[in-house]
């Protein structure tokens, strides 16, 4: 990203004028990335700016799309339009990375083709070198920055998981390495109302995705409809929260845009490409926290965020963590 690119991005972040979602797509996939994560940060920029920048999610958003035809004879495999009756041309969605279209296999199957739109890599890869590069002369400019937060670490994130997600098999992988998991402990906490869309392996690689047509509402349409009921919520918390605070493997990109909930209160978890892992200490210090923030004890809560410390902290030091 360019310095100018920089500056243009987090002036959508801080100015006066309402976000420009077009702006911030037009400045790449790195900036679309890093908007999606700053909306979910109210404590860092304005609450009203994070609601406009959840557009970002949507697969609703305009994003431009691409030839499919070409697309397809480009990276599909080889044969690949012999197994279908119809491909639509025109995506019914478009993603920050690929688009998205309805077709029929020839036994009758309706499915979705998902393409990667371009090669995003070389420029993603570019994009994230340069913007280090500028952090980095802004902590050495300004030190006391370190102690807002680890901005390098949260690029290193952000580069792996969109890396990952450019490649379309391992979203098939993390379909099944969550689906592993969740058999695995089946006898002894069961998750019925968790689902995942069937994917044609035979029919995928790297840029090209055949899985099943899922129609139900997405959590992002429950929320607007208010048809996201509380018990709904707690289910949605009981799977999820069993994946990181239990087995410390989840869905690392789980946001309403991602999960469907059809009329019988099953959750449908798609777009499974980024496949996080927690350790023990990390995922119990957090649910301690969680646990204790709930019951009302905050002294616990913090101590609990204490543990995930490689060094004790104690004396001022842990006073002032207190008072803050």
């Amino acid at each position: 990203m360019k310095l100018v690119t920089f500056l243009r991005f987090f002036r959508q972040l801080k100015g006066k004028k309402p976000v420009n979602i077009d702006a911030i797509q037009s400045m790449g996939l790195l900036a679309v990335k890093l908007g999606q994560i700053f909306a979910l940060r109210p404590d860092l920029i304005e609450p009203q700016r994070c609601i406009e920048l959840q557009r970002l999610y949507s697969r609703a958003a305009t994003i431009p799309e691409e030839d499919s035809e070409q697309l397809l004879n480009r990276f599909a495999p080889s044969g690949f339009r012999d197994h279908f009756q119809s491909i639509e041309p025109t995506p019914f969605a478009a993603a920050s990375i690929g688009q998205i279209h309805r077709a029929v296999l020839k036994d009758g199957t309706k499915v979705v083709v998902k393409i990667i739109k371009a090669d995003f890599e070389a420029s993603f890869r570019r994009d994230v070198r340069r913007m280090k590069r500028w952090i980095r002369m802004g902590l050495f400019f300004n030190p006391r920055l370190r102690k807002v937060g680890n901005p390098i670490g949260l690029l290193a994130h952000i580069e792996d998981y969109t890396l990952r997600e450019l490649n379309l098999l391992n979203e098939i992988e993390g379909r099944n390495q969550l689906i592993a998991k969740s058999e695995a402990i089946e006898m002894h906490f069961s998750m019925p109302k968790l689902k995942f869309p069937k994917m044609w392996e035979d029919l995928s690689n790297q840029h090209v995705l055949v899985m099943e047509e899922i129609t139900h509402p997405t959590l992002e349409e429950h929320l607007e409809n208010g048809t996201f009921t509380w018990p709904d919520m707690l289910e949605l918390f009981r799977i999820h929260g069993a994946f990181m605070f239990g087995l410390g493997t989840f869905h690392g990109d789980l946001h309403p845009g991602n999960a469907m909930m059809d009329a019988d209160g099953n959750f449908h978890f798609i777009d499974t490409g980024a496949i996080c892992n927690a350790p023990e200490h990390v995922r119990n210090a957090l649910f301690g926290f969680f646990y204790f923030l709930a019951k009302g004890e905050l002294k616990n809560a913090f101590d609990a965020m204490l543990t995930m410390a490689a060094v004790q902290t104690e004396g001022k030091t842990l006073q002032t963590y207190y008072d803050s």
